[in-house]
């Protein structure tokens, strides 16, 4: 599904941003992306969407630009939109009928538990609200790639936890390659089933690990010590010398 080759990305003369970074990513995989501010996260999310231009190397995606959806860590909704038209906004720019639009969104406007809320405007709604929305706005396409930049970092505790486990059930059944970025080393490592860790200036990969927990997650999974091992793994490479 995706390959890089020598990826790198310089930002200044003096300072490279990312990279070289080589890396397979197998359709249907969920990877998650931890590193330390700076290591290169979401600019590598960017350089796989073709939203950044690498400095060198090369992004190879078996699948076409207009399948991928990108996630934001802020909603990044229209205010002048309600609840719906923002979800049905990425069919309608790509022309289809308003009618079979909406259509296409009762599905995941129901996943999502939005039903209450298609009429109402983004000032309206909560911050997890928001992200339901934009979550479905980025799934209504299906799409083969999903990149997730922070998505759950504004929200309290428990609302992560649901979303992230609504998202994993959609996963499951649309089975899309889904890249999480995350500054939470536990949420990462409970949602995903492959980690990579990037650490320093340029971010480099230090650390591409299976994670064994299967394909449904549960809070008890948490306690686990195989879970808790990896967790301190992630977190003595993220805390550095």
């Amino acid at each position: 599904m995706i390959e890089l080759k020598n990826l790198k990305k310089v930002f200044t003369k003096t300072s490279a941003g990312l990279g070289p970074i080589n890396l397979k990513i197998k359709a249907g995989e969920w990877m998650t992306i931890l590193g330390p501010s700076g290591s290169g996260k979401s600019t590598l999310l960017r350089l796989i969407s073709g939203l950044e231009i690498q400095t060198e190397g090369e992004v190879v995606l078996s699948s076409p630009k207009n399948e991928i959806s990108f996630v934001f860590q802020d909603a990044a909704l229209l205010p002048w939109k309600s609840v719906l038209d923002n979800i049905t906004l990425p069919l309608t720019l790509r022309g289809v009928p308003k009618l079979e639009a909406q259509s296409r969104a009762q599905p995941w406007i129901e996943k999502l538990k939005l039903s209450r809320f298609v009429s109402a405007h983004p000032h309206q709604l909560s911050g997890g609200l928001k992200m339901r929305v934009s979550i479905a706005r980025a799934l209504i396409t299906e799409p083969k790639l999903l990149l997730l930049d922070e998505p759950f970092s504004a929200l309290d505790e428990p609302i992560r936890i649901e979303l992230g486990l609504e998202l994993r059930e959609l996963w499951k059944n649309l089975n899309p390659t889904v890249l999480l970025v995350t500054h939470s080393i536990t949420e990462g490592i409970w949602l995903g089933d492959r980690v990579l860790v990037l650490s320093g200036q340029p971010g480099l990969s230090v650390l591409d690990q299976r994670i064994e927990l299967g394909k449904d997650r549960s809070m008890a999974q948490r306690a686990h010590p195989e879970f808790l091992g990896l967790v301190n793994q992630c977190y003595e490479l993220l805390r550095g010398p």
